[in-house]
């Protein structure tokens, strides 16, 4: 996929991953810590992880993010619901599939989907070409409409 505008903002959410896995607040902070330097990207605090109890036990889990030069990674978790939620948003293209992959197999995800958009369509790294996408997309909508 070409990348245009700000960057790429990848989403995951992982279905039947290991519970035990997924609470595990270590390999959470470890995945944070890791990933940034795998995917060519530059931390710029060390990640934090954090417990989350929701009104519900099925709601307990935790939350880590690390801050990245290029924008931040997210991990959400609900190990009782076998659930993981991640974000993955950067000024610069990474590669997909490493990173999911990356996932996949540290949290044992059984399913994931996966959606990806590209933020910040008009961000002017090249006027010309953000100006065609726009009006194509423009064109597009007024077509559906009509």
């Amino acid at each position: 996929m070409e990348i245009f505008g700000f960057g790429p903002h990848l989403m995951i959410d992982g279905y039947q991953a290991n519970p035990q896995k997924l609470a595990d607040k270590e390999l959470i902070h470890k995945i944070l810590d890791e990933l940034p330097e795998e995917m060519g990207m530059t931390k710029v605090l060390p990640p934090a992880v954090f417990d989350y109890r929701g009104s519900r036990p099925e709601d307990v889990g935790l939350t880590g993010v690390v801050i990245i030069a290029e924008s931040h990674i997210a991990i959400h978790t609900f190990p009782e619901r076998r659930f993981i939620s991640v974000d993955i948003f950067s000024c610069k293209d990474f590669d997909i599939k490493k990173a999911v992959d990356r996932l996949a197999e540290a949290f044992e995800i059984g399913r994931y989907e996966t959606y990806l958009i590209n933020r910040g369509k008009e961000y002017p790294k090249d006027p010309e070409e953000a100006r065609m996408i726009i009006e194509g997309e423009r064109e597009y909508l007024e077509a559906r409409i009509a």
